[in-house]
Order: C-alpha cells, then structure tokens, then sequence
C-alpha cells in the first residue's frame, strides 16, 4: 500500500522497447527542433528539411519496428498462429473468388458484346478493317519514291529503315525547306476557312537565298521565281505523274497487325501532307503566269495524293486525309478568283468531288479508334507486370503499372465493353453518310457523358476517361470538310454557267441539271445548301454550321489577343466557301470580322 510510484525511467522499458523508446523519443526531439529552426527563427538553410525528413523517417521506422515486434510475439503463441493462417487463407480464398468472378463476368460480357455487333456488320481488329491487298506493280503507294518510306525491319535497336538515301529523297520533296536563316520570311498560302488567297510576292521572299533551292541569274516576277526553285522537284513530280496514270489503287503498306495498336507507325502521312503543299505552291504559280492546263495537272496529283490515304482505318490518317483536302480545294478556288479552268476541267473536277464522301470516312476512322482502344486493353490485360505505364504519360508513375498488374482481367473487358459502346452509341451516330448528315447534338451529348468519366472514376471506365476525350472533335472537321467539298461542286458549276452565260445565276436552281445534277444539301439540317450573291460581284455558298442556325453567311470568329492573325470558330457562324470579287490576302482581314 505503501509503495512508491515507479521513476517512468525505470519502469518495464527493459532491453529492445527501452532501445525502441529512446530512438522515437531521439526523433521526436529532432522534429521539433527542425521546426523551431525553421518557424521561430525562420532559418531556410536545408539541414532543418534534412532534420526533419530524417526524424520523420526513424518515426515510421521505429513505429514499424515496434509493431512487428508485438506481432511476432502474438504468433509465437499456437492458437494465434492457427487463427491467423485460417484467416490469411479465408482471405486469399475470397480474392481469388472475387478476382474469377469478376474475370468470367467481363469476359462474358464482352464477348456479348461483340457477337451482338459482329452479327450487324461491326468488326474488332485492324486486319478487318484494314483495305485490301493490291498487286505491288498497280500500287501507286508502292512507285520508288514513295516506297522507302514504310520500308524498313524492328529489331533490338528499334526501327530501321532499309533504303535510308530514298528516305532522305522523299523528306527533302517539300516547299518549305528552311535553311536556318533568322528570317520572319515563309510562306503565305490562302485559307479556306478565313476566305483568303496565296500572296506570292510574300512568298517568293522565301526563297531568296534559301540555299535549299536553286536561285535565278536574274529576278522575274514572284510566279516564275518560285517555279525557278521548285523546279528541282520536277524529276519526282514526274514519276507521281506516271505512277498516278499507271497505278489505280494505292495501299500503304502499314502494319496493321502490330501489337500494341498504338504502336502502328505512318510516316508516310507527313509526307503526303507535303507533297500536296508542294503541288499547290507550284500549281498557284502556274496560275498566276497563265498556265492552266499544267496547274491542273499539278492540282490532278494533290487530288491523287490525298486519295492514296483515304481507305486508311486509323484517324490520324483521316485527320490528315482532311487537311490534303483543305489544301487541294484552296489549290481549286485560286483557279476559280482567276476564272482560269475550263469548262471541260470544272466538270471534271465537279465530277471527282460528288465522289469524296468524308463521312463515310470518318466512320472507317472511328471504327479503326474504337479498335485501337479496345485491341490496345486486351494487349495490356496480357502483358500483366510488363506493361508500360508510358503510354499514359506515366513513364515516372511505377504505381500506375502496378495498378495496371493487379487489376483483374474482367476489369479490362469491362472498360473495353464501356468505350466500344460509347463509340457506337455517340461516335458513330453522330454521322449519317447513306443520308449526308451529322447531328452535332449527339456530339454535345458525347462530351457531357465524356465529362462524367472524369468526375466519376470507376473501375470499369478507368481507361474511357484516357481514351475518349475530344474524339467528337473529328466529327466537327470531317462535317465542315465535307460542307467545303459539296461547296467546291457547286462552285465549280457557278463557273461554268458564267462561262456559258456571261454572269452567275441569281439562284442554285439554274445549276441543276445541265451543270451539275442536284444541288448538295447541307449535313447539318439536310436543306440544299445557302447562296448569296455579293455587292462586289462575289458570291457565297454556306451551311447553317455547328450552332445550327442560318448567320446569313456569316463565318463565325473567335476573340484573340493577336489582331493580326484572328481565328475561326467552327462552333459559331456558318461555315462558309467565299469567292469575293478579287482575291483577299490575309493582311486584308480584319481582326473585327
């Protein structure tokens, strides 16, 4: 009764909990004096943070320590020991239930999925969606200048190319080779979207001294200067002449079958874009010194080029597709400012674009996306610990692999079945092509249920949220595309009731069906497309656009801090093709329209 408190120094701390005891006590000390150097008398020198980090770290450790200790003791008795592995296995047993539960249960599902679909015509891999074989002779994808460029081996050291001189051939086919020069000279090609026209003058400034091209004795005009240095290129337009004649098909030969999808390489798709920049360059300058018949051999090859792309069931091929197309209809209306076609040459080309159905290729494209995704998540769900959180963006993030490891694989084939139906309920139906229509209020509803992926994460749409934000973007460009091109025919039919009749008809209906068979309808509302005669003796042909609402032919512009180059917004205005009475540079635009 009479017994003295115990000195909590001498107390039941004995051996290790007294070591244990003294080294918590240590870091806790150290803590706080990293703290008082740091808050009281505000020193930043990095012996506090080092202090501090190291105290935290003997905390844990000691922590840990302790509660391993205690641990170990607690198994050393028998029964706990039986209790603790009936529990471990009790445990192990519901993973491994939950995880072949789960792994039936996706795969089931999937697997639904796609014989459901597979059953209406939809197919899963590239090889499917990829376009037929051609005979190599006939391949104008295959003719010597193109070929090098997807002709090459994979090994330990990457990708090689086979025919690197070729290569280097094909990459040096451009007209905008810089030659390092500190010059704010390039070239100024018209826009389509903004109703502008090539300036010559700006871009013959380009070439001067540009040791990439050859240089006239003496200058000409700005026309047949750059001619003078695109003529290098002559030897190689010819051969894509001849391979265009020659070759009917063209197959790129892409791996289609490569694992991961993501993985599929198409250099050839920048090289394209090029060509056809180079073809409308030397086209525009031909023009311009009265040459029409060689600019529309020139505009012919910019046409077959982008033609070579357009059975390609991968998007970035149709995005590219899209911008070839931009690129050939400007090369069109620079002819049209200049009335330099013939009528037999506007018929011809009138004829080509009735062929050119965008839409139908962005549905290829989407189908080719979905297939990526959904290939690319099988390829991870097999490849377990090795897959590559880089493909993510994760290349520092060792969790998110780990992550990636441990997720059962039903939860693969569960956000495969969650993207495949978010394509075909949103990405395909956006667009009609067998009824010319895109509905941009099934875009708008895309991108709420794409918004939702991001607010709400769950297993099963872990890897939507990565795969299909901004795809209804592409739904935008191929529409606004298409509209151009329905445009251009009717242009090209304007044309040729001037050069039959001296003047342009007041209405569309004067075109039909002597210049062209029907009118276009617009693939936002399905009504033929508008026209407007202009005071300057200009016309427009437009579609109501993607607000759905006739501006009067209006193009919609968006705010920008920069009044020298302002910018359209394809989401306001109509979305118009504009042939003033005389070409408009783009120094002429005013940043308030």
């Amino acid at each position: 009764m009479n017994e003295q408190p115990k000195n909590i120094w001498k107390s039941r701390l004995t051996g290790w909990r007294r070591l244990l005891a003294w080294i918590g006590l240590l870091a806790i000390l150290t803590v706080l004096m990293a703290f008082i150097l740091d808050g009281v008398f505000n020193w930043k020198e990095p012996l506090a943070d080092l202090l501090a980090v190291a105290a935290m770290i003997v905390i844990l450790g000691t922590l840990l320590a302790w509660l391993a200790i205690r641990f170990v003791r607690w198994l050393c008795c028998w029964r706990n020991l039986r209790r603790f592995l009936l529990g471990v296995a009790c445990f192990i047993t519901l993973i491994v239930l939950a995880y072949t539960f789960e792994n039936w249960r996706g795969k089931h599902a999937w697997e639904a999925h796609k014989r459901l679909w597979e059953a209406k015509g939809e197919k899963f891999t590239m090889t499917q969606l990829a376009p037929p074989p051609v005979p190599d002779e006939q391949n104008f994808a295959l003719t010597p200048l193109l070929k090098p460029v997807l002709d090459y081996t994979r090994g330990p050291q990457g990708v090689v190319w086979r025919d690197t001189n070729g290569l280097a051939r094909l990459e040096r086919l451009q007209a905008d080779l810089s030659d390092g020069r500190k010059t704010n000279e390039k070239l100024v090609f018209g826009n389509l979207e903004k109703a502008t026209f090539a300036d010559l003058a700006a871009s013959r400034e380009f070439y001067r001294g540009n040791m990439n091209y050859p240089q006239p004795v003496t200058a000409g005009t700005a026309a047949a200067d750059i001619l003078f240095a695109l003529g290098k290129f002559d030897p190689e337009i010819k051969e894509l002449r001849e391979a265009a004649a020659t070759r009917p098909y063209s197959r790129f030969p892409i791996e289609y079958d490569y694992e991961p999808s993501w993985g599929i390489l198409q250099p050839h798709l920048a090289r394209v874009k090029k060509i056809c920049q180079l073809t409308q360059v030397r086209a525009v300058a031909k023009l311009e010194l009265g040459q029409s018949p060689e600019a529309f051999e020139e505009l012919k090859l910019g046409l077959r080029l982008s033609d070579s792309i357009r059975e390609e069931s991968i998007l970035i091929s149709h995005l590219v597709r899209i911008a070839t197309t931009q690129i050939n209809l400007q090369t069109l209306r620079e002819g049209l400012i200049r009335h330099a076609w013939s009528d037999a040459q506007l018929a011809e080309l009138e004829k080509y674009l009735a062929s050119v159905n965008l839409l139908a290729e962005y549905k290829l494209a989407m189908r080719g996306e979905r297939t990526f995704s959904v290939g690319g998540l099988d390829w991870l769900r097999r490849q377990g610990f090795r897959g590559d959180p880089g493909i993510f963006g994760e290349e520092e993030n060792p969790g998110f692999v780990i992550v990636m490891a441990f997720m059962p694989g039903g939860w693969y084939y569960q956000n495969m079945l969650t993207i495949s139906e978010m394509f075909q309920e949103f990405n395909l139906a956006m667009v009609d092509d067998k009824a010319h229509r895109v509905f941009p209020e099934v875009a708008d509803k895309s991108d709420t249920a794409v918004n939702d992926l991001s607010r709400h994460i769950r297993p099963y749409k872990i890897f939507a949220r990565i795969f299909m934000p901004a795809l209804s973007r592409a739904s935008q460009k191929s529409a606004r595309m298409q509209t151009f091109a329905d445009a251009a025919r009717v242009a090209c039919a304007l044309e040729r009731y001037r050069l039959a009749n001296g003047k342009l008809p007041a209405t569309l209906d004067a075109l039909s069906p002597r210049f062209i068979e029907t009118i276009p309808t617009d693939v936002i509302d399905g009504q033929p497309l508008r026209y407007q005669l202009q005071p300057d003796g200009g016309y427009v042909v437009y579609s109501a656009g993607w607000n759905k609402t006739d501006d009067g032919g209006e193009i919609g512009w968006a705010k920008s801090s920069d009044s020298k180059e302002p910018r359209v917004d394809i989401t306001k205005g109509d979305w118009v093709w504009q042939m003033p009475g005389k070409p408009i540079t783009a120094a002429e635009i005013s940043p308030a329209r």
